[in-house]
């Protein structure tokens, strides 16, 4: 392990720089990855939703189904059909209704659909309660299939800028030094570019691995940097500001059997989601433990640089340091 640490510090410069230059090929990358946005793809193939969508695909291919959703019943006389969509048409939220009794469109020997149009186009969960209504309503007497594509809003506009935001303000109050944050979103922030552009060897990502991958990986591998650059700092208190590299070599010795057995871990729990018949668990595993056992390498080939580079600014930013210089700025009323 010595050998280890002592090649990572005395190579810290051409790891630092390789990372970089990785890091920059990768971002490049990133506007190619292929996004899917259909989240039906993920469904297991003997699921009742996969096969309700597979017979309205095959029937009614040329349906529209935008600001709208589709219900469709199974072996209806054509009085039924009539009585139907009186029936659907009383439901509250319902705006119109498409559906013509002689139309191909609509009906095939088998199946008839309807295309439904709601007061809700922006709210989701009032149109997933209609369709539940009436699936509810219609079941006793009818086979019921339904779909709504709009169901997945795209939140993560709003929910991952507050994610971000709600961390920096947590790294600010926990670290012991203000400019602590930056190293830490430095070193993890190359291990994201890195795996987000490199999720281009995959046919496609879905659309919520895409815009959650990277807030995740900060999340789950943050830890991974804290641990390094604190037990920097214990070492570095021992030494002195003339031993940077032997203190970084010794932190790295201490901390890199903890940092692997949680990457490890993390990944392996992330590896399980592969099991998962929503096969969108596949997706999300396989792009966060990617990114985990990329954040594991970033830390000890990023943060050695940073910390050995900044040591004095990480010193000058430290609270501890401020407080006594506040204090005896102050008179020295307290003792520190």
């Amino acid at each position: 392990m010595k050998k280890l640490a002592n090649f990572l510090v005395q190579k810290r410069i051409a790891l630092f720089t390789l990372s970089i230059i990785l890091a920059i090929v990768f971002a490049c990358m990133i506007p190619f990855v292929t996004v899917n946005t259909d989240q039906t793809k993920y469904l297991a193939a003997d699921s009742d939703m996969r096969k309700g969508l597979d017979i309205i695909n095959t029937e009614f291919p040329a349906a529209d189904l935008k600001d709208s959703f589709q219900i469709m019943f199974q072996n209806l006389t054509e009085s039924e059909k009539t009585k139907i969509l009186n029936e659907l048409n009383k439901f509250d939220g319902v705006s119109s209704i498409d559906y013509d009794l002689k139309s191909s469109d609509y009906n095939t020997k088998t199946y008839t659909m309807y295309l439904v149009h709601t007061d809700y186009t922006n709210n989701p969960d009032k149109v997933s309660d209609i369709i539940d209504k009436m699936e509810k309503y219609f079941s006793d007497d009818y086979t019921v299939y339904s779909y709504y594509s709009g169901g997945y809003m795209d939140v993560l506009d709003i929910l991952l800028p507050l994610a971000v935001s709600i961390m920096l303000v947590l790294l600010f109050i926990m670290c012991r030094a203000y400019i602590e944050p930056a190293f830490l979103l430095i070193s993890i922030g190359v291990a994201v570019l890195i795996n987000m552009g490199s999720n281009i060897i995959f046919e496609s990502v879905s659309d919520i691995t895409f815009g959650i991958a990277a807030v995740m990986q900060l999340t789950l591998s943050i830890d991974y940097s804290i641990m390094l650059l604190h037990r920097y700092q214990q070492e570095y208190e021992l030494l002195g500001k003339k031993h940077r590299k032997e203190a970084m070599t010794r932190a790295i010795v201490n901390s890199i059997s903890s940092i692997f057995s949680s990457s490890l871990t993390t990944v392996v729990g992330l590896m399980v989601l592969l099991l998962m018949s929503f096969t969108i668990g596949r997706d999300i595993g396989l792009v966060l433990a990617k990114g985990v056992a990329l954040s594991f390498v970033t830390v000890f080939t990023v943060m050695p640089t940073l910390v050995i580079k900044f040591s004095d600014l990480l010193y000058k930013t430290s609270k501890n340091h401020l407080k006594q210089k506040k204090l005896l700025k102050n008179g020295g009323i307290e003792n520190v």
